[in-house]
């Protein structure tokens, strides 16, 4: 399968499960949906893209915004998790 066949199997997975992990390069990632909200903070309706390892998240409104910069950034994933 092409990296833009895995791009769009992670952003498949995770639109209907609300999370995808990955490999890229053999680095274990995830994309994941999170909102929150309650008495004490704001609501939040955000994608996060979140390294495994070192747990670093990037935050993105949508996700076509966070695969496009997928796309633009990871050049090496092998493998698609649900």
């Amino acid at each position: 399968m092409s990296n833009k066949g895995k791009i769009n199997s992670i952003k498949n997975v995770a639109q209907s499960k609300t999370w995808a992990s990955f490999l890229n390069h053999n680095h274990p990632y995830s994309l994941l949906h999170w909102s929150i909200g309650g008495i004490n903070s704001d609501d939040k309706d955000v994608w996060l893209l979140q390294d495994e390892v070192t747990f670093e998240v990037q935050e993105f409104e949508n996700i076509d915004a966070a695969v496009s910069w997928i796309t633009e950034n990871m050049d090496g994933i092998t493998d698609v998790l649900g």
